[in-house]
């Protein structure tokens, strides 16, 4: 009897042990693929009566624009736009998906490159994703589902890729 309380106390601070130097030991394995896939909540693909619904929540301050499904919020300093999918006369019950996400600081701060690297390293962080340098627009992650969330400096922005195809495709026609 006096062995088997011997040998569980070992388990149990083994176990501390192991926890003390790698805490991500008790994660399940599905936790550690997840990728953050949002701005302050919103994300392209979110319909815009579940993005209304976010800010009632949130208690954010935004208005909409006029004649437009844009909405701009002022969410801790950062001014957030979100785009939505316009009315389509094809679509008799539009849904108004969120396409694009716009979030800009207001006060940046010092733009030196250690500022800046530490916030790519933040945003890699948070986002669970390796940036790679794009020369128009900073750095780019790739995030969720046909994500793309991009940095310049001063402001992110996140973008459902296929939509953001399909619109410069139409602009190209016009």
């Amino acid at each position: 009897m006096k062995i088997a309380i011997v040998i569980a106390g070992l388990i149990v601070v083994a176990a501390a042990v192991l926890v003390a130097v790698q805490p991500g030991f008790l994660k399940p394995a599905s936790l550690a693929l997840v990728q953050k896939s949002d701005i302050l909540g919103f994300s392209p693909g979110m319909t815009f009566d579940e993005t209304n619904k976010l800010i009632t929540q949130r208690r954010y301050r935004c208005r909409q624009l006029r004649d437009s499904y844009v909405l701009e919020c002022v969410v801790d300093g950062a001014k957030v736009t979100i785009f939505a999918d316009d009315v389509d006369p094809k679509n008799p019950d539009p849904k108004h998906s969120i396409w694009r996400v716009n979030a800009e600081v207001s006060n940046p701060g010092p733009q030196d490159a250690v500022s800046k690297d530490a916030a790519v390293k933040s945003i890699s962080d948070q986002f669970n994703a390796q940036p790679t340098r794009d020369a128009r627009e900073g750095w780019t992650w790739t995030v969720g589902r046909g994500l793309k969330l991009s940095y310049d400096g001063a402001a992110l922005k996140l973008v459902d890729e296929a939509e953001e195809i399909r619109r410069g495709k139409q602009e190209a026609k016009r």
